[in-house]
């Protein structure tokens, strides 16, 4: 999650929300009463037109319409879409139940430094303040050795990695960790850095998650999208599917967690897609996000076209246990061939 602008005057006011361990790395964020109180402050009209000003329509009688859900109404303080039968009282609501963000990303977007709360007598609008720096990958190590070396300890298919690690979509940083990028064009615009030797997981600061992690399909014009919880899921999708010479093609997104800020915003760069493949995590998060995405997506009528499909990984948790379970099961049956070879002879 981007990191918020030290000169802000709603940073100065409610702060961070972020920790930091004792290597100087973000911890899960932490946020006061005070802070949470001045996040549900932020009505959503203010914040559809500071962030999204090219997203609403008025159509009269003080009521405003979203472009992109366009049975979303906002009326006063309040909004309800109509075409789901739930609404909500403020931009925190619209976040988690329409963005599909999860609870503490939202309230860390609005406390990011993007918006400054004029004071009650001004109406309580928010001034957009300047725009955030560019992100800064991590300095790169002198190899890819270590990032080489765990991901093939996860099971990944050596060619599928050279691949990503040939394209930029993956590298080795100085602490040796392994970072994912994501790309708008040739701009690097998402940055997760994922510990190998320890259990370090965060975006890098000034990331945006509308441009995460994705693997591209062997063909450019294919029009299917699988989507995962982390890149890792992503790449063992992909090394099963090879194992196994399987035809499937098609992009590999990682949502990277259970929002579905990543997908919707893949989904209006790519109107090709024909077919989504929503292979979340096979545990209660992973479900209720899947049935939550589906419910979005068919609300929509931009996505009325797409077919969705749920696929969850067939073996553990996700579908790197999937391909761990997988490669067992084949050294075991291989284990088993070469005893009975043994007894013949």
């Amino acid at each position: 999650m981007p990191r918020s602008c030290l000169s802000c005057p709603l940073h100065d006011r409610i702060g961070t929300g972020f920790t930091q361990n004792s290597k100087g790395g973000a911890t899960i964020p932490k946020f006061t009463d005070e802070q949470i109180k001045s996040v549900k402050s932020i009505d959503l009209l203010t914040y559809i037109k500071s962030y999204e000003p090219n997203n609403y329509n008025a159509i009269g009688g003080g009521l405003y319409q979203l472009k992109d859900h366009d049975s979303l109404i906002i009326f006063k303080d309040n909004w309800f879409r109509y075409s789901q039968g739930y609404g909500g009282k403020n931009a925190l609501d619209f976040l988690v139940k329409v963005r599909g963000m999860e609870f503490k990303e939202a309230v860390q977007l609005l406390i990011d430094g993007q918006f400054t709360h004029v004071p009650a007598v001004h109406q309580s609008y928010m001034v957009k303040i300047p725009p955030k720096e560019l992100l800064i990958l991590p300095p790169p190590n002198k190899n890819n050795d270590a990032v080489y070396a765990y991901l093939r300890g996860r099971g990944i298919d050596k060619g599928i990695i050279t691949v990503n690690l040939a394209n930029g979509t993956i590298y080795e940083n100085k602490r040796k960790n392994c970072v994912f990028v994501g790309y708008d064009g040739d701009i690097p615009k998402f940055a997760f850095e994922r510990g190998i030797a320890d259990k370090c997981k965060r975006d890098i600061a000034n990331s945006d998650k509308r441009f995460s992690f994705v693997m591209p399909p062997f063909n450019p014009n294919r029009r299917n999208l699988a989507c995962f919880e982390s890149p890792i899921d992503a790449l063992s999708h992909d090394t099963i599917h090879k194992m196994n010479g399987d035809k499937w093609d098609g992009y590999r997104l990682s949502l990277g967690g259970v929002s579905s800020l990543a997908l919707i915003s893949f989904l209006e760069r790519h109107t090709e897609i024909e077919n989504i493949q929503l292979s979340l995590d096979n545990d209660k998060a992973g479900k209720e996000a899947t049935d939550r995405i589906i419910k979005e997506l068919l609300a929509d009528k931009e996505f009325s076209h797409i077919k969705i499909t749920v696929a969850p990984p067939p073996l553990g948790k996700d579908f790197n246990d999937t391909l761990l379970a997988i490669k067992q099961l084949n050294r075991e049956s291989t284990l088993n061939r070469s005893k009975q070879a043994d007894f013949l002879f």
